[in-house]
């Protein structure tokens, strides 16, 4: 199964805690296991470890021995008869050392590499814990890790180490890759993204009204993140001026919400409310709105002349369909949803600041770029680093975006378009006859829609609590069974649909279970 279906989620900091938390629980595995040693990130038995120091030939107990020897040694001077002698630093890089071993060689190839290498760091770290203080051994020498990864680990003795800070001797230091840095330089000026209006905020949300006759005023609008984030919502402004006109600029009211498919509280269902009215606008305030309302999620309301009671409804789709990480089940204007659902923006707050670059590029693309009707988002990639910060950012700003650019392609988070500039500097897409073309970046709303179980009739209410969409998996065949060309086939789509690198033919002994819904 793919991370994102894992973790259900698409997010960078969603992943990002998915993929820390199985490398976690590997690396408890092999922590805990009495029958292995480790080094970093690489694991060999205590078995092949000691059978490997009591072995005399090439990379064995003497060679080992031999390279502990040398780096205890490395940097202690010869005796001279007069004057002191001065401080020496000597880095042992340990895959160079482990090749000058005759017939090592061949031994230090593929998987023979790392192995070589993780017993040799082990042999080391064994005689810098057993036979030093914090390093620092008899012949005053101070032997300690510098560098975990490269050239298979790098240790550094230096010579007289009392006179250094004792530290941990097994932590890497760095000191062998700072001295080899120029003069610290001012460090280039970090500016904060921005958070730039919505330049099409007036355009969208506008609502439509219903029915307006002697009994009732019905209208529909969309949730906007505003509404969430304040506990607000406007009122239509016939519905205003004649409350204003019979009650008064402010009057408590009742807002009596109803979402068919899903079960709300007594306090979200009927919920006391205050309507602020002007001569020509007005709006209800002090709404507690449902944890799942979102920004987008179409409301219709009605108020009956005779009453002060407004209510409001939710519209079940006839399928749900899933847009990027959620599951939707009720009408929605995805025009909203492009804007106000992007990273930075949920019901506590509307932020940019904290956001890594591949955040701040999806961000900045569904709040500013061209949006169609289906809530299709394309932006001049030109502009994108200007529109992040507000003005143009330090080179390692714009390198960072760049690069998050360039991931959020490769994995079809966004897609590239060719639009057009005109003579005003205004882009278009599509490209217009006569002007310049400009490469554009978009975002568009990955719909899936949710199949119903064979045979299933309803179209709401609490038969689609009870489906569950199960993800596109690998499932283990039976001893001597194997996957139809038909499964093979599923496989490679998905592969392909996920964009994965790594080869898209099913494993031996393996099918694929392709995506489905279970349930009543």
């Amino acid at each position: 199964m793919s991370l994102a279906e894992l973790v259900g989620a698409t997010g960078d900091e969603e992943l990002r805690a998915g993929l820390l938390g199985l490398l976690d629980t590997v690396r408890g595995v092999l922590g805990s296991s009495a029958t292995l040693r480790t080094w970093g990130h690489y694991a060999v038995t205590r078995a092949s470890l000691a059978e490997c120091w009591g072995d005399t030939g090439p990379l064995g107990g003497n060679d080992l021995r031999s390279l502990a020897a040398a780096v205890e040694h490395a940097a202690v001077p010869s005796r001279r008869r007069h004057g002191l002698a001065t401080p020496v630093t000597v880095y042992t890089a340990v895959g160079p050392r482990l090749r000058q071993f005759p017939g090592a060689i061949e031994l230090l190839r593929g998987v023979g590499y790392a192995a070589a290498v993780c017993r040799a760091n082990l042999t080391l770290a064994d005689v810098v814990r057993g036979d030093s203080d914090q390093g620092l051994f008899e012949n005053s020498s101070r032997i300690t890790l510098d560098d975990a990864f490269e050239s298979g680990g790098v240790w550094r003795s230096h010579h007289p180490g009392d006179a250094e800070v004792p530290r941990d001797p097994l932590l890497p230091a760095g000191r062998g890759w700072a001295s080899t840095l120029p003069e610290q330089q001012e460090p280039e000026a970090q500016i904060d993204p921005v958070d730039l209006p919505l330049a099409d905020d007036a355009f969208l949300g506008l609502g439509e009204l219903l029915r307006n006759d002697a009994k009732e005023v019905a209208w529909r609008s969309p949730l906007r993140l505003a509404h969430l984030i304040d506990g607000w919502f406007p009122l239509h402004p016939h519905v205003a001026r004649e409350l204003r006109r019979s009650h008064g600029p402010r009057l408590a009211t009742r807002l009596q919400l109803d979402h068919p498919g899903q079960t709300l509280t007594a306090q979200e269902a009927t919920q006391d409310v205050s309507a602020e009215l002007d001569d020509e606008s007005g709006r209800l305030t002090g709404i507690h709105w449902p944890h799942d309302f979102f920004p987008g999620l179409m409301l219709e309301l009605r108020w009956l002349r005779a009453e002060t009671v407004i209510r409001v409804a939710t519209t079940p789709l006839t399928d749900p369909v899933h847009v990027d990480d959620r599951m939707i089940g009720h009408r929605y204007d995805p025009r909203v949803l492009t804007r106000e659902g992007a990273p930075g923006s949920d019901r506590h707050g509307d932020s940019a600041v904290g956001l890594g670059p591949r955040q701040l590029v999806m961000r900045t693309v569904r709040r500013c770029g061209l949006l169609t009707l289906d809530g299709h988002a394309l932006l001049d990639r030109s502009v994108l680093p200007s529109a992040v910060y507000g003005r143009r950012p330090a080179r390692s700003q714009a390198v960072a975006l760049e690069t998050a650019i360039a991931e959020l392609l490769a994995v079809r988070l966004l897609e590239p378009a060719l639009g057009s500039r005109d003579a005003w500097g205004q882009p278009h897409y599509p490209a217009r006859d006569g002007q310049p073309a400009i490469p554009l970046i978009g975002y568009r709303p990955a719909r899936r829609r949710v199949i119903r179980p064979w045979g299933s009739t309803e179209s709401d209410g609490p038969g689609l609590l009870a489906l569950q969409f199960v993800a596109g998996h690998l499932r283990r065949l039976r001893p001597g069974c194997s996957p139809s060309e038909v499964q093979r086939t599923a496989f490679r789509e998905h592969c392909r649909r996920l964009g994965k690198a790594d080869g898209w033919e099913l494993p031996h002994g393996y099918t694929f279970v392709t995506e489905h819904t279970r349930g009543h």
